[in-house]
């Protein structure tokens, strides 16, 4: 559930970033994650390499700026044995990928059994290529296509604080020197709303629930191979 403490910490975890960016870090900074992993579309230069120290991460991308262990082309095979690695995390990235059901296939492929993937993808989000943006899926989307690429389990959760700050990530926030108040106000309208929806609870729950993550910015999902 939305509240001022949440939205300052997000701010503190993701200053001057989206909304997006900042549940996405939020989510992040609380998984554990450890043992040899990969970065799908990350490197050392990523912003939330913070979060993987206690991990022996080896990554892939298609961009030297980022500093990855590897440079992979697009729709590739990626160059390690089957079952190399204990989990696999991939932030912003699948969208970007045309063929993404074979770039999940193939990260299972490298995946131990029992190992996890971490995925954070945008859903009510804006085009952005880098260099290029293919998709968005819904949960059943994703249901079905880590099903067919072999993961044995998935669990979908929204990455949402409310309806109206998505609703500005769409819009926009106004120009960098008002950004702070609009997005500070937009919260507020989402943690007062939730106050007077959701009394006494701690979460989106029900059909109400569902009409608020039903406009989520974006998805974080957990898969087990």
């Amino acid at each position: 559930m939305p509240s001022f403490a949440r939205w300052r910490a997000m701010s503190r975890v993701a200053p001057g970033q989206s909304i997006l960016r900042a549940l996405q870090y939020e989510k992040f900074s609380s998984l554990k994650i450890s043992g040899r992993v990969l970065d799908f579309g990350g490197g050392r230069r990523a912003s939330y390499i913070r979060w993987l120290k206690d991990a022996d991460v080896v990554s892939v991308n298609i961009d030297a700026q980022f500093d990855p262990t590897h440079i992979v082309e697009p729709g590739t095979s990626l160059p390690f044995h089957e079952g190399e690695f204990d989990a696999v995390v991939t932030l912003n990235t699948l969208e970007h990928v045309y063929d993404d059901i074979a770039a999940l296939r193939e990260l299972s492929r490298v995946t131990r059994p029992g190992g996890a993937l971490h995925i954070m993808v945008p859903f009510l989000f804006r085009v952005h290529g880098h260099p290029d943006d293919f998709n968005r899926h819904t949960p059943s989307w994703w249901a079905r296509a880590l099903e067919e690429a072999g993961y044995a389990q998935a669990r979908l959760v929204p990455l949402i604080f409310g309806r109206r700050t998505a609703a500005q990530l769409v819009a926009g926030r106004g120009g960098r020197a008002i950004r702070g108040l609009t997005g500070g106000i937009a919260a507020s309208i989402d943690i007062l709303s939730a106050r007077l929806s959701f009394p006494a609870q701690d979460s989106y729950i029900g059909r109400k629930g569902e009409k608020v993550w039903s406009q989520s910015p974006g998805w974080y999902i957990h898969a087990v191979r």
